[in-house]
């Protein structure tokens, strides 16, 4: 996270109504913008007659299928709602989100009169998801030619992948690299490389982009292992 900072926004400004079963807290997901990596969580809070409205956000990031919390200037800390309102909505604007990661506010609502907490609720927002826009190499597969060898490479991101090298080994040791000057989003390429044959049983390898020139999504997926 580089920056993230409060705003508060004042819904209503009336006298406080009773005290109702429903519930009176709820987060939700005011703006979220992948490109900018920007979300705007939330908290939205309805009053008890004769008790001080709190809440505090918390900021969580999937990891696999577990939410994990997400330390945040600004977050983790009760926020008092001034006295006299009836609804209240504060905002808190997250800036610097990563891309492929996926966010979402949980906000802790409670009510307290007297010294003592009378009412708390806990509302869960909508998820603000941040695409990963960049180039994903994959060698599909790699295969020895009667003039050389051969790789199948596709980029499985969102944003076109180049220059970049494809390195092949026989038996572990380098026989050469070939070069691909761009390739595009979803698309694929088979890439040749001159050579004599190799030995039946041989090890063959191709990886892409040996030399790390692309910045991917993912690095660990950019070989492809057979035999001759």
């Amino acid at each position: 996270m580089t920056r993230i900072t409060g705003l508060c926004l004042i819904v209503f400004c009336l006298l406080a109504p009773s005290a109702s079963a429903a519930s009176l807290g709820k987060a939700t997901l005011g703006k979220c913008d992948p490109a900018a990596g920007e979300a705007v969580f939330q908290g939205r809070q309805t009053a008890l007659r004769d008790a001080r409205m709190q809440m505090r956000f918390t900021l969580e990031v999937a990891q696999g299928r577990k939410w994990r919390r997400v330390a945040a200037d600004g977050f983790d800390q009760w926020i008092s709602v001034p006295s006299g309102y009836a609804r209240y909505t504060y905002e808190k604007t997250v800036q610097g989100l990563l891309p492929g990661s996926d966010y979402r506010a949980v906000v802790r609502f409670r009510w307290r009169s007297g010294g003592r907490t009378v009412r708390s609720e806990r509302s869960t927002s909508p998820v603000c998801r941040v695409p990963d826009t960049r180039p994903d190499l994959v060698v599909r597969k790699v295969a020895a030619d009667g003039a050389g060898y051969v790789a199948k490479v596709v980029n499985r991101g969102r944003s076109a992948a180049g220059p970049f090298d494809v390195a092949f080994l026989v038996g572990g040791v380098p026989v050469g690299t070939a070069r691909v000057v761009t390739l595009a989003p979803r698309a694929s390429i088979e890439v040749f490389l001159p050579g004599p044959p190799c030995a039946e049983g041989e090890a063959l390898e191709a990886v892409a982009d040996p030399g790390s020139e692309v910045d991917e999504s993912n690095e660990e997926n950019d070989s492809a292992r057979a035999r001759c």
